[in-house]
């Protein structure tokens, strides 16, 4: 017989899988230049993604928080702006550290002859519902974060590539299948045990799921990249990371 203590552990080893990482990041393939050997950048300018508060979907059920921003609007805002700042800080770290002079800019700055700009958007940034994922699993409730990139070169933008990430929290199975749907009618799952279990995971944490995505993102945009990157003879073999493809 289980008792609430067991269900306890079963449910915290059950969000430390999902938190650890059970989604899935991946990139969808676009335009990209038939050019080769193009001269390597001087600089590599990247701005952060457009995001609107219209392609933000806030998760406002039983296991958020209670906010600090009271105006829903201001919140959407906000996590616009969290997701932003993620995915540019990414995408400085990944491609610094294959060598190359990089720098932060306004959106609409424009870059010289010498220069490459990172731009791109958000169409999509949905926090789903965390309870259904914990309990139901299986894709219900998926929080997702999808992003357009592109890479211009000179002050006419020419496009050298363009590409799509997808990141989802993934389709495990929730509580309810494996423990039992009496379990969680019992009462094993609260909130105060997601923020506590988290905490004593060990796992890297984020303000919330899409930032976690986002990161995700970047790091699959910077691993697509690298592969431009060796294409065009800027940077060597070893340097190279390999996205993961979706058609």
């Amino acid at each position: 017989m289980m008792t609430a203590k067991n269900v306890h552990y079963a449910l915290f080893g059950a969000l430390v899988l999902v938190l650890a990482g059970c989604g899935q990041s991946v990139v969808r393939p676009g335009s990209q230049t038939r050019e080769m050997n193009l001269q390597r950048p001087s600089r590599i300018l990247v701005a952060n993604f457009a995001v609107s508060e219209d392609e933000v979907k806030e998760y406002q059920g039983i296991m958020r928080q209670q906010p600090i921003i009271k105006d829903p609007i201001q919140r959407e805002r906000e996590l616009a702006r969290q997701v932003a700042e993620v995915m540019a800080v990414e995408l400085v770290d990944g491609l610094r550290a294959m060598g190359f002079v990089v720098e932060r800019v306004e959106r609409g700055t424009v870059a010289t002859e010498s220069e490459l700009q990172i731009d791109g958007r958000f169409f999509k940034v949905d926090e789903g519902n965390p309870l259904h994922r914990l309990v139901v699993g299986f894709g219900s409730g998926a929080s997702s974060v999808n992003t357009e990139v592109q890479v211009y070169q000179g002050e006419q933008r020419r496009k050298l590539l363009e590409f799509d990430t997808f990141s989802d929290s993934g389709k495990m199975p929730g509580a309810a299948p494996t423990l039992g749907a009496g379990a969680v009618a019992q009462g094993g799952v609260t909130a105060g045990m997601v923020v506590a279990n988290a905490a004593m995971s060990g796992v890297k944490t984020y303000h919330s799921d899409v930032e976690r995505m986002t990161a995700n993102s970047a790091d699959q945009a910077v691993r697509y990249l690298s592969e431009f990157f060796l294409k065009q003879g800027w940077i060597r073999k070893e340097q190279v990371r390999k996205a993961r493809i979706a058609y």
